[in-house]
């Protein structure tokens, strides 16, 4: 269903804002229907869409940049994120990624330790060593789920530099509990009203399946973690077991439980899902894998150079800056007004909430020529100069992702360590669809066949 707007009545004088032509619930029809298509039909009808005529809570869909920019910097102490804190805090409770305000500072501050530079060369080894001994099981020829093994090969990843846990018994059965309870947050998250997850219905009953599931592998490290602290010291758990706030108080254990759970959703699906992305992009374009497996020729993988060779892998990371334009996992950020807030010009009442969709924003072709195209030479140094947030697949302001620089280091040493040994080409000549839930994946997952390099 496409969706057209005109001129709202406030935009006779002020044009920045539009309404589209449709009722509410033809809107929300419309969005549940497809919502990436209709983010990108509007892209270009108003730097903000007026979404039918809600008086106690107006929608607007945001295309500017400069808006983005007031949304989530500027006034950003106006906002709250509403909708998606609401039910992402059913699976995930208190964390880093649905707490609000002060208390999110706080998070934020005590949890930054984690990422800083000298931890993440500490990551990066682990990072290598395990996509290496992902390649090694790699058959030539044998047809995979790469979507389901780039979730599981980062779960192990997140698992053992967070947790200083190998999760290798349990992989399968926690990495499908983290695709249920996102499945069914996305489901929630979009849905007319927000159903009680007590209510005993069947998707209700998987949810709280999986989120036992992934508590049980949590509070059983946590204890661990309790009784012989040492080797957790370096990881995050490690981390939040010894801060201590002003009064020598330490974190309650559920608000350790949390920011576990908020990793292990946050920290690992948003990357399986860029990686799995970027494997069909790179078979769907052979000018670029060619390019891409150049200059894998010239690196050598070894112990204790992982971060050297990370610094080195100018075009994989240029890849992988292409893939989070075209397909950024966060395809959209949820904002409400909890004050009455005025940008550029217009004022805003609170309960207001905003849709901003780096999906639809990062395929403007007045900012990116040729914006369906996989160009990673985009990224090249000095190629070019766009608006900020024109482009922003990690958020932007005090919410920004957190673990950018992990995940940037994670995804290109993945790649280098797979890549460098391994070709993929896709087993069925189906359209590939994108979902977007909680995190954009593909839809029905991918299959390919590795072939040695």
């Amino acid at each position: 269903m496409l969706i057209a707007a005109r001129h709202s009545k406030e935009a006779t004088t002020i044009s920045r804002i539009t309404e589209i032509d449709k009722s509410r619930l033809q809107v929300f029809m419309a969005f549940q229907q497809d919502p990436l298509g209709l983010l990108v039909n509007v892209l270009h009808d108003g730097d903000m869409v007026y979404l039918g005529n809600g008086r106690k809570r107006p929608a607007f869909i945001v295309n500017s940049p400069e808006f983005v920019h007031e949304i989530l910097v500027s006034k950003d102490a106006f906002f709250v994120k509403g909708r998606s804190s609401s039910v992402l805090s059913r699976t995930i409770g208190d964390g880093l990624l649905t707490s609000e305000h002060e208390r999110h500072q706080k998070q934020r501050q005590y949890m930054q330790p984690v990422f800083y530079k000298e931890r993440i060369q500490s990551y990066a080894q682990i990072v290598l060593s395990e996509a290496e001994a992902f390649a090694n099981r790699l058959i030539a020829g044998q047809t995979i789920s790469i979507s389901d093994t780039m979730m599981q090969l980062t779960l192990t990843v997140i698992a053992r530099s967070m947790f200083a846990t190998d999760l290798e018994e349990r992989k399968s059965e926690l990495a499908a509990a983290v695709n249920d309870t996102i499945e069914r947050s996305a489901r929630t998250l979009f849905s007319p009203f927000i159903m009680p997850l007590g209510m005993p219905t069947p998707g209700n009953m998987v949810h709280r399946r999986a989120i036992r599931t992934l508590e049980s592998m949590v509070y059983e490290v946590i204890n661990d973690a309790k009784i012989h602290p040492e080797p957790y010291q370096l990881s995050l758990l490690g981390l939040l077991m010894d801060t201590r706030d002003t009064n020598g108080e330490g974190i309650p254990t559920k608000e350790i439980r949390d920011q576990m759970m908020t990793m292990l959703l946050a920290g690992h699906e948003t990357t399986a899902n860029l990686l799995t992305w970027i494997w069909y992009a790179l078979g769907e374009n052979p000018e670029v894998e060619a390019k891409f497996h150049k200059e894998l020729e010239n690196v050598e993988l070894t112990e204790g150079s992982a971060m050297e060779t990370y610094r080195r892998l100018t075009y994989t990371n240029q890849i992988i800056q292409e893939a989070l334009r075209l397909y950024p996992p966060a395809w959209t950020i949820l904002r409400e007004v909890e004050r009455e807030v005025t940008m550029l010009g217009e004022t805003f009442k609170p309960q207001s909430s905003f849709l901003i969709s780096p999906y639809s924003i990062h395929r403007n072709g007045n900012t990116f020529e040729d914006p369906l195209s996989f160009r990673p030479e985009r990224f090249a140094e000095g190629a070019g100069v766009w608006p900020r947030f024109a482009y922003f697949p990690f958020g932007g302001g005090s919410r920004s992702c957190i673990g950018s620089n992990f995940a940037m280091m994670e995804a290109t040493l993945i790649l280098a360590a797979v890549g460098k040994r391994f070709r993929f080409r896709r087993t069925d000549s189906r359209p590939v669809q994108p979902e977007p839930l909680v995190s954009l994946r593909i839809k029905g997952g991918l299959t390919m066949k590795p072939f040695k390099q």
